[in-house]
């Protein structure tokens, strides 16, 4: 085969579908694929799926030159309990520190909510005699000799994975090093994940969990990374593997399977940093995202062009500290399932139909209503052109799926569909307002971006209710996470704790703070050996008023050189403000952390545009569809016929091989230069 062009390849594995997207090396051209995922062996749908692609495509895998894996193995392995045998070392006197946790209930009106399952059995808890102060001095040594004793009676124990987590320890790392190296040598071949190296920050019991949930899927993704590069030599792929991060970049695959915590949002992230992307293509700087797929609906915020970040999420019950894009996942995507509580209520989610046996239209053996069955009645979806005809659905198994629904409410089938996607669109409600109003924001400032394979599908239902006035859908809005993570920049987070009032701390020492957690930024990006384009430094504080119990973080626009203690001052009371539309400048400000992020840009897009329109649309046909109440003829337009400036009113279906996109009564689309739809009320 001759030499054809280099292809940059992104992967995202859903619980349903597996996406692909593949980038040519002049940016021009990006070309998506969808597979049904494999639940019990992802890099097999990995494999089929460059497969397909590149066949189309007339190319091989030997041209992919570059691959970036978006994957959720890690936070499968903590939701399904899956992960490893874990030990934790612990100061001594500190043994219980995750049962007692952060004495609250995680259901606090619940009394009898079952608590969360153990991570690790407290017998594999080991208590050390070490102590650090509060200002990161030694007081006791570390007991080498008794910390010797005790690993050599759990030597024959099944533990696969080992964390440490000492008091005081993120202002000075030399014990828990030391106890690092005796750990090596008690249990050689064994990871050890170090508190200080993943995340050095006050608050010991989220800087233990940490650790231990980075121990606990380590070795899971370490075995996965290495079949999935196995696998991809075997197809022809000879590039180095990246996977995506939950703060929304990217890392080489030796990294991640070093830190693996670090992935366990990464998925969600990447369907943001790809709507980004789209939201700066259309000169759009604030929008809320929301990505529909099989299992969930996530929801998540782009401010001023970038996606807002967040340091307080939550995977299952535990707590996970360290910086991620902001996502809100609720049990509403298209293998939810609509069911009766104990007093005959209609709910909807979060048990999910998932993709086997999927939506009873599948024909897989599910027989209870999901959403996608309710889109099918209603008229939403082709049966016959599902991913472009190549799954065929059963529109008669929907019919009879949803007709137990509409038989108990002793409606139509069609107003019990309409009644199903009622309340999942209330459910993704419950998610997105709470965000927005915890960042101040009002949604009719901002546009919505749907994705996933359901995202465009339900766009104008969730626009109605929550008075959005613009929809911007993408070109490919069901591969959106797999064009996020394949666009994704080199990205890492670094923080340093520097406590105290802020007016009395030297402004060298927060120049020194920041300057040396650049400086390791730096060398990790050289060590990542991406292609990059520029390096871009964020810095930003911790802080709060004194006597506060809790800290926002505040960007600092200025470098670091010529930072004083009256500018982080200035920053912080008009942060306060912006978010709480309150501050003090009067009141002492308490400084609690640096914060470093180090991004390596990756090379832009450079995306061709679409020919001009001339004259209308061609409409390929027309479908009747349910929508508030009455059945409407809607016209049928082909996506990947439209061209920019061709402008389509509602009722109306645009299908394309991996969504529908529902232009509801009362909506205009309008197509855009490089292939976004945008969605407004009509005057």
């Amino acid at each position: 085969m001759s030499a054809g062009p280099s292809y940059k390849l992104g992967v995202d594995i859903g619980g349903t579908f597996t996406d692909l997207t593949l980038i040519d090396a002049s940016g021009q051209g990006i070309y998506s694929h969808k597979v049904p995922s494999t639940p019990d062996a992802p890099s097999r749908a990995v494999a089929r799926g460059v497969a397909e692609l590149t066949r189309r495509l007339g190319t091989a895998p030997e041209a992919i030159s570059g691959f970036v894996h978006g994957t959720t193995i890690a936070l499968n392995a903590i939701l399904e309990c899956r992960g490893a045998s874990v030990a934790l070392l612990v100061t001594a006197g500190n043994r219980d520190i995750l049962e007692i946790a952060r004495l609250r209930k995680h259901d606090q009106f619940n009394l009898r909510a079952p608590a969360p399952p153990d991570i690790l059995p407290r017998r594999n808890v080991i208590e050390v005699s070490e102590r650090t102060d509060k200002d990161g001095c030694e007081v006791t040594p570390v007991d080498a000799q008794g910390l010797r004793a005790q690993l050599k009676k759990m030597n024959g124990a099944a533990i696969d994975s080992l964390a440490v987590c000492f008091l005081n320890s993120y202002l000075a790392p030399d014990h828990e090093n030391q106890a690092a190296q005796l750990l090596k040598e008690t249990f050689p071949g064994r990871h050890v994940s170090l508190s200080t190296e993943l995340w050095p920050e006050i608050r010991e019991y989220e800087r233990a969990m940490v650790a231990v949930l980075n121990a606990y899927v380590q070795p899971v993704l370490a075995r996965y990374l290495r079949a999935l590069q196995a696998d991809s030599k075997a197809i022809g792929m000879n590039t180095r593997l990246y996977i995506t991060q939950s703060n929304g970049g990217v890392m080489s695959a030796a990294t991640a399977e070093d830190k693996p915590v670090r992935t366990l949002l990464s998925g969600p992230a990447s369907g943001v940093v790809g709507a980004a992307y789209i939201a700066r293509l259309c000169g759009v700087r604030e929008a809320v995202t929301i990505d529909i797929g099989g299992t969930s609906a996530d929801v998540s915020l782009i401010r001023d062009g970038e996606p807002v970040h967040s340091t307080d999420a939550r995977v299952g019950s535990y707590p996970v500290v360290m910086p991620s894009v902001d996502v809100f996942a609720v049990g509403a995507g298209g293998g939810s399932i609509a069911w009766f509580d104990q007093v005959g209520l209609l709910k909807v989610g979060p048990k999910s139909a998932g993709a086997v046996p999927g939506p009873a239209a599948y024909g897989n053996g599910n027989i209870e209503p999901t959403v996608t069955d309710a889109y099918i009645v209603c008229g939403y979806l082709n049966p016959d052109n599902f991913l472009g005809g190549a799954m065929k659905l059963d529109r008669g198994l929907a019919e009879a799926a949803v007709g137990k629904i509409a038989a108990r409410l002793k409606v139509s089938q069609e107003e019990a569909a309409e009644a199903i996607l009622k309340i999942a669109t209330a459910n993704m409600i419950t998610a997105l307002l709470p965000m927005m109003t915890k960042r101040g924001v009002d949604p009719r400032d901002f546009a919505l971006i749907p994705f996933g394979g359901a995202g465009a599908t339900h766009a104008c239902l969730l626009a109605e209710e929550i008075v959005i006035p613009r929809i911007i859908v993408p070109p490919s809005p069901g591969t959106t996470c797999a064009l996020g993570a394949a666009i994704a920049d080199v990205k890492n987070d670094y923080i340093k704790s520097l406590r105290g009032d802020l007016a009395q701390t030297p402004a060298e020492a927060i120049r020194r703070g920041f300057a040396e957690l650049e400086q390791a930024g730096r060398a990790w990006l050289a060590a990542e050996n991406p292609v990059i384009e520029e390096i871009v430094i964020r810095r930003s504080v911790d802080a709060r008023y004194a006597g506060q119990a809790f800290d926002i973080e505040v960007e600092l626009p200025e470098e670091s050189a010529v930072l004083t203690p009256e500018m982080v001052a200035v920053h912080f009371h008009d942060s306060y403000g912006a978010l709480y539309r309150n501050s003090d400048r009067s009141a002492k400000i308490d400084l609690v952390n640096l914060r470093v992020r180090v991004t390596g840009k990756t090379p832009a897009l450079s995306l061709k545009r679409l020919p001009i329109a001339k004259g209308e649309p061609d409409a390929k046909g027309s479908r009747d569809i349910w929508y508030e109440g009455r059945r409407h003829s809607a016209r049928l337009y082909e996506r990947t016929r439209l061209a920019s400036g061709h402008t389509i009113a509602g009722p109306a279906i645009v299908e394309q091989f991996d969504t529908t996109t529902v232009i509801a009564p009362g909506f205009v689309a309008v197509t855009g230069d490089y292939g976004v739809l945008t969605l407004t009320r009509g005057s």
